[in-house]
């Protein structure tokens, strides 16, 4: 599987995970400015404009800075953050990087009367059928997320394939990929809060003293394909006392 999401990557994503292995090899007490772009092209084997992309890229992720005229330096408080809000990582490698144990505990997954609100979100068409998933991510056998993803039936193929899917305990998006060629690139997402007490359904997966009336954090959003085109609409509860969120943020001050 992994050789699989290494070969689904493109030039100037694996030239962002070379140069995040470069910087791994820095002494960041002595020196944190990487080489220019064409020593580090070289040194990568790639083209200097994709070496470009790739620090523009860990740029806009607050992994590096770029100083016009001075080069590129490694933020180093970046590399202490466990979780970052962008980008995104799966739950699993969340909870993992935030010092717990993932398990997950798979939900129900079903065809659902087609909500014309969320249909709409995902331009389905008049006779698509949409699917609902349900899965609960633990950290050390805690509560920490609970996933509600709504997507058309047509993203997991067949009847075979859809009863398949309904064992699947790795990654929604994963899935989707395999089955039908499409890799969610970026999703356009909605931040409230809520108490893990007022969520439909969870009692059906857990007992009253595991949910608690916990303060979650809710994300709900529509994940797009590399066309833009939207896949999956995301409905995400997190433990916020177990997933903590950081995020460098640039500034756009007047002064």
């Amino acid at each position: 599987m992994q050789n699989s999401k290494l070969n689904a990557l493109t030039l100037s994503e694996r030239a962002k995970l070379e140069i995040k292995d470069y910087i791994n090899t820095m002494d960041l007490q002595e020196n944190h400015k990487l080489p220019r772009e064409e020593l580090l092209a070289k040194i990568i084997g790639v083209s200097r404009i994709t070496i470009r992309q790739a620090l523009n890229d860990l740029a806009a992720e607050g992994i590096v800075f770029r100083r016009q005229g001075k080069g590129t330096f490694v933020n180093v408080d970046s590399l202490n953050i466990k979780v970052h809000f962008n980008p995104c990582m799966e739950f699993s490698q969340m909870i993992r990087n935030s010092g717990y144990q993932p398990s997950v505990k798979l939900g129900d997954i079903r065809k659902i009367p087609r909500d014309e609100s969320i249909c709409r979100l995902l331009h389905m068409g008049d006779k698509e059928e949409l699917v609902v998933s349900e899965k609960i991510f633990l950290a050390d056998g805690r509560f920490c997320v609970f996933c509600r993803d709504y997507f058309s039936a047509l993203q997991v193929g067949n009847a075979a394939s859809f009863k398949k899917f309904s064992q699947y305990e790795d990654s929604v998006f994963q899935y989707i990929y395999d089955v039908s060629g499409k890799k969610c690139e970026w999703d356009k997402v909605e931040i409230d809060t809520t108490l893990s007490s007022d969520i439909e359904g969870l009692r059906g997966y857990l007992d009253e003293i595991e949910i608690g009336n916990l303060p979650l954090l809710y994300l709900k959003g529509v994940n797009y394909d590399s066309d833009d085109r939207p896949i999956l609409y995301a409905n995400e509860y997190i433990n916020t006392s177990i997933i903590k969120y950081n995020i460098i943020r640039t500034k756009n001050i007047s002064y």
